[in-house]
């Protein structure tokens, strides 16, 4: 099941997969995941659709275009009642994500529970919830953030330095040889055997995932090293916190 609120993001993913979602296997819902049921507000960043959000303030971020739109609204919990707890969920709501946990808190956990970490207080509520192993993967190498001192780790770094730093001349170079061109520098660290997951996607999860699973305190440590590290020379941090129950 594929839930999301913007419109067209709902269009694309039943182009690119007719089969599974002509034989059931895939569900789309067009709504936004919110404290209570109804309809809600959301906002369409139109320079960089992905952070469209509930929140306007994130959806605007850095100046960019945005619009409003009104869509249907539920409760997480209604939904994992309605359609089962799966054996994996992956959460990047931009700012909501607490709604979901929400819902699990009612209804029961997934196996395996990934979700963007933009604040490391994400770490303790997976940790209350009843998950007991984690591990943080940089979303765009899709390494474990351990990894990152290797080879790969730095052959995947240098495209993602130069285009995430905010210094004119790494902006000047973006605008001459194109965001996508240099990002595709780094795709080496996204192959995997028989997976091939291209700039964009989320990559694998659960017993997939090649780094060690660790402690909720380590990964906290971890996330506030390199996220200051990161941050303190002008680019920005993202990364997923994969949990396990065992």
């Amino acid at each position: 099941m594929a839930i999301e609120a913007n419109e067209a993001f709902c269009g694309q993913v039943a182009s690119r997969f007719p089969e599974a979602v002509q034989s059931g296997r895939l569900i789309i819902l067009n709504v936004a995941v919110a404290g209570e049921p109804g309809e809600v507000e959301f906002w369409i960043n139109e320079d960089h659709p992905e952070w469209s959000a509930l929140d306007v303030a994130s959806a605007a971020r850095g100046g960019h275009r945005h619009r409003r739109v009104t869509v249907p609204a539920v409760r997480f919990a209604d939904l994992l009642r309605r359609h089962g707890v799966p054996h994996y969920l992956k959460v990047d709501i931009e700012s909501a994500d607490h709604f979901c946990l929400d819902g699990l808190r009612e209804v029961g956990l997934p196996d395996f529970l990934s979700v963007e970490v933009s604040d490391v207080a994400l770490v303790d509520a997976c940790r209350d919830l009843g998950y007991r192993r984690f591990m943080l993967v940089e979303q765009s190498s899709l390494l474990p953030i351990g990894d990152w001192a290797g080879p790969l780790g730095w052959v995947s770094q240098v495209p993602r330095i130069l285009t995430a730093h905010r210094a004119w001349p790494f902006r000047v170079l973006r605008k001459l040889v194109g965001y996508r061109r240099i990002r595709g520098l780094g795709q080496r660290s996204r192959r995997f055997p028989g997976r091939d997951f291209p700039i964009g996607s989320s990559g694998d999860f659960g017993s997939n995932l090649v780094g060690d699973w660790t402690s909720a305190e380590a990964v906290q440590d971890l996330w506030r090293r390199h996220h200051r590290h990161w941050t303190a020379h002008g680019r920005e941090f993202w990364c997923d916190l994969h949990a396990r129950r065992d």
